[in-house]
């Protein structure tokens, strides 16, 4: 994967969108090229490839991306990141305390995106409930996502991600507070803000808002995004729901009907053969809630 690009050496990289502006990597060196109304494709994002005006100074066209990372909203569809490889869901095992259906809701969108998906648990030097823990870790990598734990700033866990995302890009999202941008800041070596958890709420106070696209020492780069509180999924049609859960998607053919939902139906071979709590993650996006 290249992340530098410019003129006479191909298409230039996106690192980060801010308003009427897109940073990108040219010749070593970041630059802002200023992006036209109404851009064939929309506006780009952290991650896409871009072709540069005659003058040097706007993008002219947005190249076709390999896959898009999209985060629904009141206003539609947005997409939070683009030709990423892998997505790593970051999550604290405690302080803030651990969503896994916050997690299901991120993987499912990876899968969606036909990105791979991996899993952080972080801050693991803190007390918690190792037994929770222990059986959350098992379920997923039951399921085929790489799980790894430890804590963001530690130079070993650093080096897990780092070879997880094996010189590809890799989205960065998870919950507020968990230690994300830290482990950002450890995998790359590229300080961005941080911020201490809320002691009112126990849910973090972010201050990285935009995503931004970081290289890495050893080749790939991260896309840093903002922590949430809460991530909506993209717009997706109730059939096509059961693929964000590939251990679902791979039981409906055993199913007595076709185009079983999986919310009870006679003959579903679903239930009893997945985990409950992913079972009931798959329903309540179902219902959408």
């Amino acid at each position: 994967m290249t992340v530098e690009s410019g003129p006479g050496v191909g298409p230039v990289r996106v690192l980060r969108v801010s308003g009427p502006s897109a940073t990108t990597l040219m010749d070593g060196h970041e630059r802002e090229l200023r992006l036209p109304p109404g851009l064939k494709g929309g506006p780009p994002a952290a991650g896409d490839l871009v072709e540069v005006s005659e003058d040097g100074d706007g993008v002219e066209a947005l190249l076709p991306r390999t896959s898009e990372l999209r985060r629904g909203g009141p206003r539609g569809d947005r997409v939070v990141a683009a030709n990423a490889d892998l997505m790593i869901a970051v999550e604290a095992v405690v302080d803030p305390e651990i969503r896994p259906r916050f997690l299901d809701r991120y993987l499912a969108a990876a899968e969606l995106a036909d990105m791979k998906a991996a899993i952080v648990l972080t801050k693991t030097d803190l007390e918690h409930d190792r037994e929770t823990i222990t059986a959350i870790t098992r379920r997923y990598e039951t399921i085929g996502y790489p799980v790894l734990l430890g804590v963001s700033s530690d130079p070993v866990l650093a080096a897990q991600v780092t070879e997880l995302i094996d010189g590809g890009i890799a989205v960065l999202a998870g919950h507020s507070g968990v230690g994300k941008s830290t482990l950002t800041t450890a995998v790359t070596g590229v300080e961005r803000a941080t911020s201490a958890v809320s002691q009112k709420a126990r849910s973090g106070r972010h201050t990285t808002t935009d995503p931004r696209l970081i290289p890495l020492p050893s080749g790939g780069a991260v896309i840093d995004t903002a922590g949430v509180r809460t991530f909506h999924l993209p717009a997706t049609e109730p059939d096509a729901l059961a693929s964000g859960f590939p251990e679902i998607a791979a039981l409906a053919s055993e199913c007595r009907f076709r185009g079983c939902r999986h919310k009870g139906e006679d003959g579903c071979a679903v239930p009893g053969a997945v985990s409950e709590e992913r079972l009931d993650s798959y329903r309540r996006l179902l219902s959408g809630s």
